[in-house]
């Protein structure tokens, strides 16, 4: 068994675990989005029918929300968010576009997961439930049973695995905690 990161048992990392609230990791796009970020001080980058925005994609014919998949860190009181992306159908992406101009609630629908966990590679797709979050943010990524993302968030991420998730996609967990 390796050794636990040096981070972890640092003041400033329990501080940040003992907070509470949400440990925010933002993707910048879905998994299978091929033509890079959107370049800074712009609002959204597009490349022939494909279009991405900041809460909105579009590619390859198919639809993207941004989503939060909230995780319980084990030993924390607080909680791992990765937002993320949802793949979701003509209709759903239609009734959410409805329900944000109308200045109605989404009332959520059948989702995929389109974004893996940074540095793990997907299987296979994950099925979700993607409910309303609260007002002003996105909504939330309930993998289904019998998925493995379902069981990491009944049982919680190991605090070891949050810290390599946040270095593989490319991020300082120090910096997070201050140290």
């Amino acid at each position: 068994m390796s050794p636990a990161h040096p981070l972890l048992e640092s003041p400033e990392w329990q501080r940040l675990m003992a907070r509470g609230g949400i440990l925010p990791l933002a993707l910048a796009a879905p998994d299978v989005w091929p033509h890079g970020p959107i370049p800074p001080g712009e609002n959204s980058l597009e490349r022939g029918d494909d279009s991405l925005s900041r809460n909105y994609c579009t590619c390859g014919g198919h639809r993207f929300l941004r989503a939060l998949l909230l995780l319980p860190i084990r030993g924390a009181r607080t909680v791992f968010g990765l937002d993320g992306w949802a793949s979701v159908s003509e209709e759903t992406w239609r009734a959410f576009l409805a329900a944000r101009a109308g200045g109605e609630a989404f009332t959520g629908a059948f989702a995929w997961a389109a974004n893996a966990l940074p540095g793990e590679a997907s299987k296979e797709p994950v099925p979700c439930n993607l409910v309303p979050g609260p007002p002003g943010q996105p909504p939330r990524l309930q993998p289904h049973p019998g998925s493995a993302l379902h069981a990491l968030q009944a049982e919680g991420i190991a605090q070891e695995r949050l810290v390599a998730l946040f270095e593989a996609a490319g991020q300082d967990p120090a910096a997070l905690a201050g140290a």
